[in-house]
């Protein structure tokens, strides 16, 4: 779990980071509008969006609580694969063994 530990908060620093890096240094009510006038730009959200569908059934399936998995579901529409390294970041230290990790209470 040390190595699950280490990956998910690293991962969930780059993404934080990199979030901070574009909010300093780009403008997304201008830039932003790219992504929804060009065909691959408008895939990538399509994808995005699909993983974060994904990654809803996994937390429902994980979570003892439906409204736990609720309460986190904006955090991932918003914040995208940051808020997911978020969630498997404070999973992650939530135990000690890979099965609950990966089912939380119904492993």
């Amino acid at each position: 779990m040390t190595a699950i530990r280490v990956l998910t908060v690293g991962l969930t620093v780059v993404m934080f980071g990199a979030i901070a890096l574009s909010m300093a240094t780009g403008d997304f009510g201008t830039e932003g509008s790219w992504i929804l006038e060009n065909p691959w730009g408008r895939m990538t959200l399509v994808d995005l969006y699909v993983g974060v569908a994904l990654l809803a059934g996994w937390v429902f399936l994980r979570e003892r609580s439906p409204w736990v998995a609720v309460i986190w579901l904006p955090v991932f529409f918003v914040l995208g694969n940051a808020g997911t390294a978020l969630y498997a970041a404070i999973a992650a230290f939530r135990t000690d063994d890979i099965r609950t990790f990966l089912l939380g209470a119904r492993g």
